[in-house]
């Protein structure tokens, strides 16, 4: 089964259990990511999802919008986040990250997508 939603900061889509994002700019804000968690509670409707997020395109996430992604709901339809990043600049910020704002949601960094998907299979 698939489904896709685009929206103008975000794609995402549910397929074959597992629910995807993908961030197509580099830079994000507070509004945009409210706008995403928004659209993801949209799509999910109170079911609970191994989470795909390919973040390889991000540069840059201003303070808001971090601690936006901290609040109880951003975690809402997520069982577990498999992150695909392309760097290892990317790896050392997610990591900074998680020491000042811990994941609402279990979570995994990759760099290989294949290997992120192997690892989602077990939560479905």
């Amino acid at each position: 089964m698939l489904e896709k939603q685009e929206e103008q900061y975000f794609e995402l889509s549910i397929e074959d259990g597992i629910l995807y994002l993908s961030l197509p700019f580099e830079h994000y804000t507070e509004p945009m990511i409210d706008a995403g968690i928004k659209q993801r509670l949209a799509l999910t409707q109170d079911k609970a999802y191994p989470f795909f997020a390919d973040i390889s395109n991000l540069k840059s996430i201003t303070y808001e919008a971090r601690e936006r992604l901290t609040r109880e709901d951003a975690a809402f339809g997520t069982k577990v986040v498999a992150f695909l990043i392309k760097s290892k600049v990317q790896e050392v910020l997610y990591n900074f990250f998680q020491i000042l704002h811990k994941s609402p949601a279990p979570s995994r960094m990759f760099t290989n997508r294949q290997k992120a998907l192997v690892w989602l299979e077990k939560y479905k």
